[in-house]
């Protein structure tokens, strides 16, 4: 097999964000799992996962007279679910889903319609206050959850005037503020169509104005629920989000020019359902071929205006469920659930999708291209190339290894670093562990004890593969290599220019310490810090010490994440930690202030 990345051929911008995830329901937040989670996921580099869209936010909220002009909201459990993930930098995709007290039985009730649209005012108004103008501004705010499958117990025109409820309260509050939707999950289901009729020719209830929309956002998957595994398919996602734009054009095409998105474009329906798929290489692969595969059909061939690409894997569940951390629980008699967190390869698939650059170019696959997918982008500041090479079918299963001969085209003449990631069956998959670790057990009914569990954390981060290279690009502006290419499989292959390597890395920022109780003896210190933003940074030390004694280095796996968890002996006075980040030729950066935990 030949990848030909031709960078000598026009560039065009990485225009989709898969920087994603979401998860339902809203109390999850105020749980201690999910807050490692979100810390987790809020250490990927570069803001590498940043929106999370969660059902049912508003179920959090309670309020007295709703149906009058002066209501009274308690928001206290909103606000520590929102700030849990601010305080990770990440960035709600706020669903306007919930029925606070129980008030909203029926918006056709004009009392009712008007509670909402100040209810929605309201809390933006109050987030505006907590976190500043700027901040909610970055924010987007979409309608009820999949409005056409049950979640929403109204007619159409009730969603209507929601929806219209829904956009006046977020103009009140500042007319900047993005909304849209209807995030429906059935292809031109009844409510969709209704939905389009009513932006596109009906009147807004409040205003009688034509309604306002920013973004469409429809749900298509790769498969149906089943417990079979089951064949799951990026490529009816992409046939199914045609045959909505060919409606559109018949019917409404004034509104083919609004952004497009899925947001929930998983492989599969169903979160909870058991496929082992979900803790394997093969599920960051069918991702990346899902990312890859919208880019070749409706961005490139059909020249749609799609935004956001993203998976609803932010739950909380084992190897088998649809989430980017695996947990392991025991309860102690009457306490407390104890628990412990395991990267997956998706959420490795995150951490190697922020290496990639802002604009991409051309490839030409030859030999088994039907499998294969790329991206190549060039990085910006003249840092060097970063490109995404993967294979997948659409079928769970482990294939061949195939003989990959790599050509890329048209780059600078220069020194560069060479650095290799992959997601594979012996890269970057703790759950090969896991299996390794329990012959004699029934996997899934035995916690792992601490030596696995040490073990599977040495084998959860994106892995390099061999060792860091250098190499010179001569006037010709061409780079060979040669590797194996396993089905499934994702690689990340970085070319780094020298010059990118001048100064030494900047320092690591926002170092935080939070003690856990895992499901061993020992404390859980879980460290997270966001990384320098440059891509030349393959490392970061952690060294730790006791009162009055010497730094002493943590041995761990490279880290590319703002995260790591120390597994100790309880040390009731407590200890410190620091960080450094350490490029790919070795040169530090300066230490983190100290943390104590």
């Amino acid at each position: 097999m030949k990848i030909t990345l031709q960078y000598n051929e026009p560039a065009k911008p990485v225009s989709i964000d898969w920087r994603w995830t979401g998860f339902t329901p809203a109390s999850l937040l105020l749980g201690e799992d999910m807050k490692q989670t979100l810390r987790y996921i809020g250490a990927v580099p570069r803001g590498g996962v940043k929106y999370v869209r969660i059902h049912y936010l508003l179920e959090l909220v309670s309020a007295k007279n709703l149906g009058t002009e002066e209501p009274v909201y308690d928001w206290s459990k909103l606000d520590e679910g929102i700030d849990a993930m601010v305080e990770n930098g990440l960035v709600p995709f706020f669903e306007l889903m919930g029925d606070p007290s129980g008030f909203f039985t029926d918006y056709k009730d004009p009392v009712q319609a008007r509670a909402w649209k100040r209810l929605v005012r309201d809390l933006a108004l109050h987030y505006t206050e907590r976190y500043g103008r700027e901040a909610v501004e970055s924010w987007y705010f979409e309608t009820w959850n999949e409005p056409d499958v049950g979640w929403w117990k109204q007619d159409s025109e009730a969603f209507m005037i929601y929806y219209d409820a829904c956009s006046e309260g977020l103009r009140e509050a500042n007319p900047k503020l993005r909304f849209g939707g209807p995030g429906t999950t059935l292809t031109l289901s009844t409510r969709l169509r209704d939905f389009l009729k009513h932006i596109d020719t009906g009147r807004n209830y409040f205003t009688g104005e034509p309604p306002r929309i920013d973004f469409l956002s429809v749900h298509e998957k790769g498969a149906w629920s089943s417990a079979e595994d089951i064949p799951v398919s990026p490529e009816k996602m992409v046939t199914m989000t045609r045959q909505l734009r060919d409606y559109m054009r018949e019917h409404h095409p004034r509104l083919l020019g609004i952004p497009l998105m899925n947001n929930e474009c998983d492989p599969q329906v169903g979160w909870a359902q058991t496929h082992s798929w979900r803790g394997w290489p093969f599920y960051a692969a069918i991702m990346a071929k899902c990312i890859a595969h919208h880019f070749d059909t409706l961005v490139d061939e059909d020249g749609v205006d799609f935004t956001f690409l993203g998976n609803d894997n932010g739950f909380i569940g084992g190897w088998g469920q649809r989430t980017q951390l695996a947990r392991f629980v025991r309860k102690r008699g009457f306490e407390m659930e104890h628990f412990t967190l395991i990267k997956k390869p998706a959420l490795n698939l995150m951490t190697g999708l922020s290496l990639l650059g802002g604009e991409r170019h051309p490839a030409k696959v030859e030999g088994n291209g039907e499998s294969t997918f790329t991206l190549a982008t060039r990085l910006g500041g003249g840092e060097g190339y970063a490109a995404l090479l993967c294979r997948a079918d659409n079928r769970s299963r482990t294939g061949d290894r195939a003989d990959l001969s790599l050509r890329l085209e048209g780059l600078a003449p220069g020194e560069y670093t060479v650095v290799h990631y992959r997601i594979d069956e012996f890269h970057g998959n703790p759950y090969r562990t896991w299996e390794d670790g329990l012959p004699n057990r029934e996997v899934g009914k035995e916690a792992p004890d601490a030596a696995l569990v040490a073990a599977m954390r040495a084998k959860q981060e994106l892995t390099r593969w061999g060792e860091t290279d250098e190499t010179v690009v001569g006037p010709d502006g061409v780079f060979t290599a040669n590797m194996d290419f396993p089905l499934p499989s994702v690689h990340f292959v970085l070319l780094l220019r020298r010059d990118a390597f001048a100064a030494p890395p900047e320092a690591v920022d926002g170092l935080r310490a939070a003690k856990y109780h895992g499901i061993h003896d020992k404390e859980e210190i879980l460290l997270t810090w966001r990384p320098p933003a440059s891509r030349t940074v393959g490392n970061h030390n952690v060294e730790w010490r006791r009162d009055g004694g010497t730094w002493e280095a943590l041995s761990h796996a490279p880290l590319l994440d703002g995260s790591f968890l120390h597994a100790r002996q309880p040390v009731p006075a407590g200890a410190e930690y620091r960080v450094r980040p350490m490029d790919y030729r070795n040169s530090p950066g300066p230490w983190s202030q100290p943390v104590r935990a």
